[in-house]
């Protein structure tokens, strides 16, 4: 999921929400990532001590791999 900044905050610039699965933990964590710095890794971290159901499915790849 993407959150923008801010209300006029540029295009791409805010924050990526994903769910990470822990299932050798059974438990999730949402993970909070700077949309335009994803490399750097998560900038929160909430660990959520109980396993979701899995019901997101998407892949994610380069634009320039879209056309293939």
């Amino acid at each position: 999921m993407f959150v923008p900044k801010s209300a006029d905050a540029d295009e791409g610039e805010g924050y990526l929400l994903a769910l990470v699965g822990r299932c050798d933990q059974m438990r999730h964590d949402l993970v909070v990532l700077d949309a335009l710095d994803i490399a750097a890794g998560p900038i929160a971290t909430v660990k959520i001590p109980f396993r979701l159901r899995y019901g997101f499915h998407g892949t994610w790849v380069p634009a320039g791999e879209l056309g293939k």
